[in-house]
């Protein structure tokens, strides 16, 4: 079993893996390419990193840092290896039991697989398999080889997964397999946990939520159609948070991937990039308020504040229908939510 992908998506992964693969890993072709990738998947607009305000123009200002190709970035990057750094933090018990390490194509073929068993590539993202009663076929090997040749950085120049090595993770099945609720992730800047993100029914009906800290609905959308359903582990909340905020400490900004099975909270992994800067978050106006957080990692998250700014954009649009002239949409946003 393994999360539905657009094949239109894999063609241009795979594509990006080769194309991309032909130039060489410099801070000067990655941060082109990486506007490249922002272009395209943004139907041809040009991000403003010069003066970023949208979400994942901040992202790519970061992406494009010095601290993007920071040591513990790569670190924690790497789904092997991230593990031993949450132990290192958090103590025992954290993460999920790793059962193997695969790093060769001849290992894949003869490797008899403990079953049940999740396996992901370490060194890229997006891809997994569930093997639950059976030995993966010769399709299935074929694709996890594939996993292993695949170069994630190439294809998406995320600096971060530069120097990883290339091998797969096998790991043991956590809650005796998929619960409704299968993440749980806090977006977090400057240490501070500010938003939660919630997915239900990703190998179906994939849907996300997002969540102040207080566990209350947030009217934002990523991607994904929303829920709408309440924060399913509400007693479990200031754990995650404090565990959040530890693992966060020292990046500028990171998401913290958490599964939740039973009383365990875990770990999956510590995310850099997420969508690699590519998917913003609507309505717009919620996509600029969250941009905030970058240089306001103190403001505070609440659903008013994103009403707020909705009922601004909605007071321009109607102000421009009308042929006045609208207000600047910076300082309207800021007057929407609530300034600083």
């Amino acid at each position: 079993m393994t999360p539905k992908r657009k094949q239109s998506w894999l063609l241009l992964e795979w594509i990006g893996t080769i194309v991309f693969g032909l130039f060489p890993d410099t801070r000067f072709f990655n941060d082109k390419l990486s506007r490249v990738i922002f272009i395209f998947t943004n139907w041809f607009a040009i991000p403003d990193l010069k003066n970023p305000r949208h979400f994942n123009e901040k992202l790519m200002a970061l992406k494009n840092s010095e601290e993007a190709y920071a040591p513990l970035r790569t670190r924690v990057t790497d789904k092997e290896l991230v593990k031993d750094y949450v132990t290192e933090l958090l103590g025992p018990g954290h993460v999920v039991p790793t059962l193997a390490i695969l790093r060769t194509a001849a290992e894949v073929d003869t490797f008899a697989f403990p079953l049940p068993c999740v396996v992901k590539p370490t060194h890229s993202s997006q891809e997994v398999m569930i093997f639950r009663d059976r030995q993966p076929d010769a399709k299935q090997r074929g694709l996890l080889k594939y996993w292993l040749w695949k170069s994630y950085f190439a294809a998406n120049r995320e600096p971060n997964y530069s120097k990883l090595e290339k091998k797969l993770i096998v790991e043991e099945v956590i809650g005796g397999g998929l619960g409704v609720v299968e993440d749980v992730k806090v977006l977090c800047f400057n240490g501070k946990p500010k938003m939660i993100q919630v997915d239900y029914g990703r190998y179906d009906d994939h849907r996300r939520d997002y969540f102040d800290l207080t566990g209350a609905l947030l009217p934002v959308e990523m991607r994904k159609p929303a829920a709408r359903l309440p924060f399913p582990f509400p007693d479990k909340l200031p754990r995650i948070l404090d565990i959040a905020a530890r693992l966060s400490a020292g990046f500028s900004f990171i998401r913290v991937d958490f599964y939740i099975a039973g009383e365990a909270i875990l770990i999956g992994e510590l995310t850099s990039f997420p969508t690699n800067c590519t998917v913003p978050f609507k309505p717009e106006s919620a996509d600029l308020t969250i941009a905030r957080l970058f240089d306001e990692p103190d403001l505070e998250i609440t659903p008013q504040l994103f009403a707020a700014a909705n009922a601004g954009d909605a007071a321009a649009r109607a102000i421009a229908l009308k042929g006045a002239p609208a207000p600047a949409k910076g300082r309207l946003h800021e007057a929407g939510s609530g300034g600083v």
